[in-house]
């Protein structure tokens, strides 16, 4: 790689890590987690900076990157615990009444598929449109109308009794 690549890809890095970190955090649900996802995906634009740096939108390539290492690195690991502990189930956690909203969506997100959830994150918190999102995994507008669908149905079923818009005052 040539200085002036390596000194754009730099500044990039500097500039678009903290946006990478918050996507990744809300699809990860951990610290540890969203950094290593961001670290993944800096190093990947690193390895294909030629190609990323000629993209139209620098930030949606990076995002994409991010989400499909996202799901590519959950689809392994779901694979493999499934592989180790095909018979005892995963005891889900019930969150507490009186958490924190955030806390608790949080919580409510990791029980969520990891498609699923990057589809809630991308189309929800980050706000994209239903176009861009199935660009981004690759799938059908459909798809992704239909797994938002279902994973808000979801999600609102073991919300329970936890008041969505209290204030906690």
């Amino acid at each position: 790689m040539a200085d002036g690549e390596g000194a754009a890809f730099e500044a990039y890095a500097r500039t678009g890590q903290r946006r990478l970190y918050r996507t990744a955090y809300l699809l990860c649900g951990d610290v540890e987690g969203a950094q290593d996802l961001t670290q993944t995906t800096l190093a990947k634009l690193f390895q294909h900076w030629r190609k990323a740096s000629r993209a139209d939108n620098l930030d949606a390539y990076a995002k994409t990157v991010l989400v499909r290492t996202f799901v590519a690195e959950r689809r392994r690991t779901v694979r493999d615990l499934l592989a180790h502990n095909r018979n005892a189930p995963r005891p889900q956690p019930n969150p507490a009444p009186g958490a924190d909203l955030r806390v608790t969506l949080l919580a409510l997100l990791a029980e969520l598929p990891p498609r699923a959830r990057a589809m809630v994150v991308l189309r929800y918190w980050d706000d994209l449109s239903v176009e861009t999102v199935a660009s981004l995994l690759r799938c059908s507008e459909s798809t992704v109308k239909s797994q938002c669908s279902r994973s808000l149905v979801r999600l609102r079923a073991r919300m329970g009794d936890v008041q969505l818009y209290s204030t906690g005052s």
